[in-house]
């Protein structure tokens, strides 16, 4: 819009003869102009966080110091820090908590606090613990709170019926203060406001302005009211001691203390609503910061006026709310960075914000009055002096003049309606100016066409001879007037001076993209062989990569930038062949990039189908607009529509129409180190406060941070980088959009917690936000645990030590105790075998001895073969020896133990049972002492193979055949 005027302006001032009016008439142009170009820098977005919201509707909206949004609904009051919602409301969860969840008013206190009025009362928030005070529950319990004012001087002013109420800090009633009409009757507090100078103003009612004496603490009339009756809001003007004065009926006054008594009152034209109506009643007001412009909500709109010096008189903007955002709009309220938030009960309630450099828009509606249907741009070259070659989908090429939205067709001019020109996706621009290139859609053609005024012309048609399977996919004129045209599967030139073709190279697959830079060597990229560079002295060389290429940019450094069929962005260094990816750094996630184009300052402006991002190399900050967030005019960036324009800017096109983007150097600024603010922190799932310190007992292990740079408006672009010092070693990194983590299983110890944020372009901010931990150790894991521990380790190597050698002196006394028996042994049986022998048994008969013991083990286990409990320790005692000496002899002697050597004699004594057929194997089991039958059968089967039942049924076998034989 500002384009067309600008246009417009300087055409009508090329006529101006007289130095006096040109000069008249460039001070008013300069001043509309800044009031156009303000205008067109606004931006309407809905509330991030609507979903979330308990109810649809806001009418109240607060910001606290912080900078964490607070919201006043008819179900509670929400807290909002970017990302997630959490509401404070009487329900299931906290029953009893509000005697009312109707939120009429919100304010803080200097301590930090938040006082909120409903329809039945008022009360006190803790931010940090969340706990919720009643507050004077005596004065107000049943009370509409309908206003809560903080001052400078820390009091908090409750208007409640026809009662004004000033509070301390701490709750404490200071004074009420009562208002009533000049009839006497109660009246009420309309509008309340603190001036620079520290004055209190407040609006009663019908009765005017009244002003706070300190001195006397009572309110006392300032100004009679005018001649209505009918003030609402006040705000003082932002710039000049005056206040801005809202009535029910005669719109917005000017209200100037400092005039006679009898003007104190200016008033203005009534603003118009979009439909046509005026609009006298004010509901509320504020002034923005940008421009000092005044934006009130009324019965049916949001309004938007500027105050006119000459004429001391409001003057209304161009301004109209889209009809999406609903007619019933509440409060509005202007946060810390001057956005305005507009709470609506019908539509979504939204933010409006200031844009520097906003896109400039072009719907095109000559165009769209034209074909009968919203442009879609598919690709366009400019023509200059403010117009522009289109190619618009189904209808073909166009020439359109922006400034004064004039339209030609290709089909309007009867020598061009014979040509291919019904489908165009890619032009470029020649050496001549207002010419341009156009290759129709997979065609082996290419034209050229020039312009006198607003009638296209031809130039001249291009195709390659004989090529008939070939067709042309971009074209680049070089400075040295040399065509280079790209093909599906090759490059040609064509020498615009001897009109010759020449075939640089035919097996280079599809040609997506040519560039040219300043050491005029031209660059050549391919869908599926990479990159060649083709040197200004005629020499062809391939670049190592394997990268599906779909556009390139050389910046001036000559780095050369290269897009992907996979989403990615490159720099190359032609002198050093390195590579270098910025995917990352620029926020591309994998969608196509269809365009790439440097803008003069050096940032690199990257086109995907949904998304348009500014970015800036240097520091790797970058700016985005998206089709889904009213950033700008397309709902579709179209792939071949982008150019750079004769006037620094760089032109999109898509659906539906045309948007312009002014280079501007606010990526190359530093970060405005943003604070990062810790919004919660969550223990074993559940709320806990925190101040910079935070102590989990032992039996918390599991913690969750949440944390916020509370920009509400880049929330969805804003990455954070956290560290736990003490756990981890480097800086993680989140996506964009996570703002928690998550530390399970922490250990015992101390950990400082470390969080920062970028801007909404990208940039670290170096302000670093610390959370000190503490996690205590469970007993068992403290210093006197510890102590305990080495303590018992030693005294348990103490006693393993003494034990192991009381256990030695013991093995020696048994070894010892079994010599003494083995020599005890030799002399018993000397004495018993040969009583009167003089003689005793020689070493070398020895070994006699052990039969003897054998013997005498043997008689000593037949003795007891119907003892169940007959084991090694009884016949140690039946033999007269240990039972460790016994162990050994045995095993010595047998290769058995004492309790194998005791099974192997009952199970011989059981096959000698077994032989009498009439003796049955549970009789057999018994006499032997095992009285469990299938425990007797398992160990007859381990000693001989087979079952007693199979051993007797063998033996009855043998028994008859050999009667038989007898």
């Amino acid at each position: 819009m500002y384009l067309r005027f600008q246009s417009n302006v300087l055409m009508f001032f090329s006529t101006l003869k007289n130095p006096m009016k040109r000069i008249y008439f460039l001070l008013v142009f300069s001043l509309i102009g800044v009031s156009l170009r303000a205008i067109s820098n606004i931006r309407i977005t809905p509330v991030p966080s609507l979903p979330q919201l308990p109810v649809s509707a806001i009418h109240r909206i607060f910001q606290d110091s912080e900078g964490m949004m607070w919201y006043g609904t008819v179900n509670g009051l929400c807290c909002d820090d970017g990302y997630q919602i959490s509401v404070i409301r009487s329900d299931i969860n906290t029953p009893g908590l509000l005697n009312d969840n109707t939120i009429q008013s919100i304010a803080e206190d200097e301590t930090g606090r938040i006082w909120f009025g409903t329809d039945h009362g008022a009360y006190i928030l803790d931010k940090a613990t969340r706990q919720v005070t009643p507050l004077d529950a005596e004065q107000l319990q049943t009370n509409f709170i309908y206003s809560i004012r903080k001052t400078s001087d820390g009091y908090m002013w409750i208007a409640t019926g026809h009662r004004l109420l000033r509070y301390n800090t701490l709750g404490e009633l200071q004074k009420t203060y009562l208002l009533y009409d000049h009839e006497g009757k109660p009246s009420w507090m309309a509008g309340f406001c603190e001036s620079r100078q520290k004055q209190i103003l407040i609006t009663v009612g019908r009765e005017g302005i009244y002003r706070y004496d300190k001195k006397t603490d009572t309110f006392t009339r300032y100004a009679n009211p005018p001649s209505e009756r009918n003030l609402t809001c006040i705000v003082q003007d932002r710039t000049h001691n005056y206040f801005w004065v809202g009535t029910s009926s005669s719109g917005l006054l000017l209200f100037n203390p400092s005039a006679p008594k009898d003007s104190v009152y200016t008033y203005s034209p009534l603003p118009v609503n979009p439909m046509g109506e005026t609009e006298g009643e004010i509901l509320y007001m504020e002034q923005d910061s940008h421009e000092g412009t005044l934006w009130m909500t009324t019965r049916s709109s949001l309004i938007a006026m500027r105050y006119d010096e000459v004429h001391r008189s409001l003057r209304q903007t161009d301004f109209r709310l889209p009809a999406e955002y609903g007619n019933m709009l509440n409060e509005i309220y202007q946060d810390k960075e001057g956005n305005l938030w507009v709470a609506s009960f019908d539509g979504k309630s939204f933010i409006i914000h200031f844009t520097e450099n906003a896109p400039e828009e072009f719907t095109l509606p000559a165009l769209q009055q034209r074909v009968r249907f919203q442009p879609a741009i598919m690709a366009l070259s400019d023509a200059g002096e403010g117009k522009m070659w289109i190619s618009q989908e189904r209808t073909g090429l166009g020439l359109y003049d922006l400034s004064r939205h004039e339209v030609m067709l290709y089909s309007d001019v009867l020598a061009l309606k014979s040509l291919a020109l019904g489908s165009i996706k890619q032009m470029t621009e020649p050496r001549r100016e207002g010419n341009v290139w156009v290759i129709p859609e997979g065609r082996n053609l290419i034209y050229e066409l020039g312009r006198e005024g607003m009638r296209m012309k031809h130039i001249r048609t291009l195709s390659l001879p004989d090529k008939a399977k070939r067709h042309f996919t971009q074209t680049y004129e070089d400075r040295n007037g040399t065509l280079w045209a790209g093909t599906n599967n090759g490059l040609f030139t064509f020498s615009l001076r001897d009109n010759q073709w020449h075939t640089v190279c035919d097996t280079l697959g599809q040609v997506s993209a040519l560039k040219e830079d300043k050491q005029g060597n031209l660059w050549i990229g391919t869908t599926n062989k990479g990159l060649y560079q083709q040197s200004s002295k005629g020499k062809c060389k391939k670049i190592p990569s394997s990268l599906s290429i779909t556009c390139l940019s050389v910046q001036e450094d000559s780095l050369i930038w290269i897009g992907t069929q996979e989403g990615g962005v490159y720099a190359l260094n032609p002198q050093t062949g390195k590579l270098t990816d910025h995917t990352r750094l620029c926020g591309l996630n994998g969608n196509i990039v269809n365009q790439l184009e440097f803008d003069v300052y050096g940032h690199l402006w990257i086109d995907t189908n949904q998304k348009l991002i500014e970015y800036n190399p240097k520091n790797h900050s970058f700016s985005t607009y998206l089709t889904t967030d009213n950033s700008m005019l397309l709902r579709r960036f179209i792939p071949t529509a982008i150019c750079k324009g004769h006037d620094g800017r760089i032109y999109f096109g898509g659906i539906p129409g045309i948007c312009a983007v002014t280079p501007s150097a606010r990526l190359d600024q530093p970060s405005k180190n943003i604070p990062t603010f810790i919004t919660g922190t969550y223990v074993m799932g559940k709320p806990v406060t925190n101040e910079n310190s935070l102590t989990l007992h032992p039996d918390e292990y599991d913690l969750d941070i949440h944390f916020s740079s509370l920009d509400y408006l880049n929330a969805s672009k804003i990455r954070y980088a956290y560290r736990l010092i003490g756990l981890d070693k480097e800086w993680n990194y989140t996506v964009v959009g996570q703002h928690t983590v998550n530390y399970k299983h922490l250990p015992h110890g101390n950990y400082v917690f470390e969080v920062k944020a970028t801007d909404g372009y990208g940039i670290w901010s170096d302000k670093i936000t610390r959370l000190h931990i503490e996690r205590l150790p469970a007993f068992y894991q403290t210093g006197w645990a510890i102590t305990l521990y080495i303590l018992l380790l030693a005294a348990g190597v103490f006693l393993g030590l003494h034990f192991y050698l009381r256990r030695m002196k013991l093995k020696n006394e048994e070894l010892y105790a079994d010599s003494t028996e083995l020599m005890k042994m030799r002399s018993y049986l000397n004495e018993k075998s040969f009583p009167q022998a003089e003689v005793r048994i020689s070493d070398m008969e020895f070994a006699k001895l052990d039969e003897i013991l054998l013997e005498n083990i043997l008689k000593a286990v037949e003795e007891n073969l119907s003892e169940p409990d007959f084991d090694v320790q009884h016949l140690a005692q039946k033999v007269n020896m240990s039972r460790s000496t016994l162990t050994r002899k045995l095993k010595a002697i047998t290769g058995l133990t004492p309790l194998e050597y005791i099974r192997r004699v009952k199970m011989q004594h059981a096959c000698r049972m077994l032989e009498d057929t009439r003796a049955t194997v549970n009789e057999v089991a018994l006499a032997l002492g095992y009285y469990n039958r299938k425990y007797f059968t398992t160990c007859f089967k381990e000693e001989y193979g087979i079952t007693p039942s199979e051993y007797q049924k063998q033996q009855g076998k043998r028994d008859t055949s050999e009667s038989k034989e007898g």
